[in-house]
């Protein structure tokens, strides 16, 4: 049945997002273009494909956020709610479909960006000369992190990936808490968004203060650590961030779990 959800739900977001990235696109290659000719602020063409790229940017990042929460708050907790929990789908599932079909669109949103970056190095000719330091930049992590550098990439991505539905979940939970209140439902979640984030941030805090078991304080990032410390002893890091990752983001799951089973008022 989750999978009849998706079917359902994926492209009711993408109705929206499409467009603007096909927007992003063109606003990508205008910018590009613009660079090309870019030799001062006098130059009219130039400045607009810059305000023009950064205005539909924005309008893709805030959209995407806006369709996260509405998708949520009006299929579980809104007037399609109605319809929804007569479905023959558990709780899990509505949850997991949302925050999936999030995750997709998230990850689209992402490879999106990195089109974009590409739209413009290649309008604006700039495109064979990064991409050599690019190439560079890559081999000196790689040399840094070592022969393992492969596993170390896919644990990265994972870890990416968990972040990402960590995000999407903790803004469901705070929207389910703040639909508790009779009043200033917005407000509520908003305040129990900021709580979630406090909470998140002494936990993280707590493992930080941890770390002066592996000596990880001192380090200036995750590939500086990778690349100073033996394999095992940075699995071990990796195994406790996957560890409190999942653990977060089955606290965030548990809590739209619990409220919309136990205490759903759709008055």
């Amino acid at each position: 049945m989750l999978g009849k959800l998706l079917k359902y739900e994926i492209p009711a977001i993408g109705r929206k997002l499409l467009p603007l990235y096909g927007a992003w696109a063109a606003a990508s290659i205008f910018l590009g273009i613009g660079l090309r000719g870019f030799d001062s602020e006098s130059d009219l063409f130039s400045v607009l494909t810059i305000l023009l790229y950064v205005a539909v940017t924005v309008a893709v990042i805030v959209m995407s956020v806006i369709l996260i929460v509405q998708r949520y708050r009006n299929s579980m907790l809104g007037d399609e709610a109605y319809f929804n929990m007569v479905l023959p789908v558990s709780m899990n599932e509505h949850i997991a479909n949302k925050g999936l079909s999030a995750l997709i669109w998230m990850t689209v949103s992402t490879l999106a960006s990195l089109v974009s970056i590409f739209l413009i190095l290649l309008c604006s000719g700039s495109l064979f000369d990064v991409f050599p330091e690019f190439i560079k930049g890559i081999r000196e992590i790689i040399a840094e992190v070592g022969a393992h550098w492969i596993i170390v990439l896919i644990e990265l991505i994972l870890l990416s990936i968990l972040s990402s539905a960590k995000s999407i979940l903790a803004i469901y939970a705070a929207i389910t808490i703040g639909h508790q209140a009779k009043d200033h439902k917005t407000l509520a979640s908003i305040g129990a968004y900021i709580a979630l984030g406090m909470a998140e941030s002494t936990v993280g805090n707590i493992f930080m203060r941890l770390g002066w078991m592996f000596n990880f304080g001192r380090f200036d990032n995750l590939i500086e650590f990778l690349s100073t410390h033996e394999f095992m002893t940075s699995q071990i890091l990796m195994l406790v961030l996957f560890l409190v990752s999942i653990g977060l983001v089955a606290a965030y799951f548990f809590i739209c779990k619990y409220f919309l089973e136990k205490k759903l008022n759709l008055a």
